[in-house]
């Protein structure tokens, strides 16, 4: 798990372990506050992917890739790991993504892709 550290010029890395012997890990109010940022900055990820998927669904809704009735159940049948991901509880997306079986245009493709962001984004920010 990633940890905030900090160097003598005050420089903060976010990162698995200390970058360099010099940064030493944040402890207290300063770390409560980094932590804040970082929940808030998850959460305002999650929704710019939401809304990203989102506007890739209508385009294909308008071109006529997919009818009405397959997006509305796409969208029925994906609301729960939609709604985590909006939320910005990566974690949780991930776990629902992963027992969540394939269903109309939730397709194994599909979820396979949703899969990987999901999964890269914990691994870059986690």
């Amino acid at each position: 798990m990633r940890q905030f550290y900090t160097d003598s010029t005050g420089a903060i890395a976010f990162e698995t372990a200390a970058p360099t012997p010099d940064y030493a890990l944040i402890t207290g109010t300063l770390r409560d506050s980094l932590w804040d940022a970082k929940y808030n900055e998850r959460s305002e990820d999650g929704q710019r992917y939401y809304h990203e998927s989102q506007r890739s669904l209508y385009i294909s809704f308008i071109s006529g890739t997919y009818t009405f009735t397959e997006v509305k159940d796409y969208e029925t049948y994906t609301a729960n790991l939609a709604d985590e991901i909006f939320k910005g509880n990566w974690l949780t997306a991930q776990d629902t993504c992963d027992n969540l079986s394939t269903s109309g245009i939730f397709d194994a493709t599909k979820k396979a892709e949703i899969k990987s962001d999901i999964d890269n984004y914990i691994l870059n920010n986690y």
